[in-house]
């Protein structure tokens, strides 16, 4: 199945590797690698019932409502004040990772999230959260965007903010909650994650280059049409690695007859360039590269890995590695400086895989579902 914007990364499977300043957050620099330390360790929550600032995982907080301020339902007339929250936020990002691209039209991409069907949300004079329901495959979620949410001051009110927006999200039915947050930010992560959200998925990015070609005794070269048969059973065989533990994926997985017939639709389209991996007479792997719309993650000029897959038997064994380095230096020769890619957390192969080729964290995708 070829990317499309549309899928804007709910539940898509995941890409494959191979099958597919302080020391206070060691552990996340290691799971989030970015372009800088991480902090904050998530052990030890204090039981204290105080309205003093206490240390919640690692970073001191205040615990008591943060009455202070109004929090009203979201409406047009917030949209000029919250799209300055959100280009206030996303300059702070940009200081801690400067591949992102400026933010040009703050406006525009408040719009985007608050003008999709059944968008709603809150705002305050610190802060908003504007989130729509997303259906990709058989899963629907409330997803609140890269541009949905932003805040100013303590990230503690970013707690309010999602308790005054979500009943109104299960009233409706929505039970399932998803929320991109910029990953340099650690109190604010933090916050999501003290409202029962854990970490599901990753958007990262990388320059290109002249890497150095990597000998996994394989031939790469552009795939033609002729290798759609075989694109379109790795891309099942990367559906299935999500099945089992663990991943769980629940996605509805294509027959490869299925996914066969969108390799043959879309193949015309520009923005789609496809790699094969040749061992032996036979393909062993594929990298589908994707000119994705430009957004607050994605500059203009990049390029993004959407699919990356080799066969079991082929995993650990360079095909992988040998892929990513040839689009890496292709994407370089080819005039996009920058390369974007995705994967899931619970995809082990991924998360150890791409981190290692120099792909660095800038969003953290958090979920979780209300019984």
């Amino acid at each position: 199945m070829f990317v499309k914007p549309s899928s804007a990364f709910v539940e898509k499977p995941s890409l494959v590797a191979s099958s597919s300043g302080s020391a206070k957050n060691a552990r996340y620099a290691r799971l989030f690698p970015s372009t800088r330390n991480r902090s904050a360790s998530r052990a030890g929550a204090s039981s204290s019932c105080s309205s003093a600032p206490v240390s919640v995982f690692g970073i001191s907080a205040s615990l008591r409502p943060m009455s202070h301020f109004e929090i009203v339902p979201f409406a047009d007339k917030h949209v000029a004040d919250a799209a300055a929250l959100l280009a206030a936020r996303h300059a702070r990002h940009r200081e801690a990772e400067p591949l992102l691209p400026e933010l040009e039209d703050p406006v525009a991409a408040l719009e985007t999230e608050w003008r999709t069907e059944g968008a709603s949300g809150v705002f305050s004079r610190h802060g908003y959260v504007i989130a729509a329901p997303t259906t990709v495959m058989n899963i629907t979620w409330m997803r609140v965007g890269i541009a949905g949410q932003a805040i100013e001051g303590d990230r503690e009110a970013m707690r309010d903010l999602y308790a005054a927006a979500a009943q109104r999200w299960v009233d409706e039915g929505h039970t399932q909650h998803a929320v991109f947050v910029p990953s340099h930010d650690d109190e604010l992560v933090d916050a999501w994650f003290r409202l029962s959200f854990g970490g599901s998925a990753v958007l990262a990015l990388r320059q290109t280059g002249l890497e150095e070609p990597f000998d996994a005794s394989v031939v790469i070269r552009p795939g033609t049409a002729e290798d759609f048969d075989e694109a379109a059973r790795l891309e099942v065989t990367m559906g299935e690695a999500m099945v089992p533990s663990p991943s769980f994926s629940d996605v509805t997985l294509q027959t490869p007859d299925e996914a066969a017939t969108e390799w043959h639709e879309d193949w015309d389209d520009e923005k789609y360039k496809l790699f094969v991996a040749e061992r032996d007479g036979k393909i062993a792997g594929h990298i589908l590269l994707y000119r994705r719309p430009p957004d607050l993650r994605v500059p203009n000029d990049s390029i993004d890995l959407s699919q990356a897959s080799t066969y079991p038997e082929a995993r650990g064994t360079g095909v992988g590695r040998a892929l990513t380095t040839h689009v890496i230096r292709w994407a370089h020769e080819n005039g996009y400086p920058v390369m974007t890619t995705d994967w899931r957390l619970s995809n082990l192969w991924a998360s150890r895989f791409w981190p290692r080729r120099g792909f660095r964290v800038a969003f953290l995708r958090l979920y979780r579902s209300i019984p």
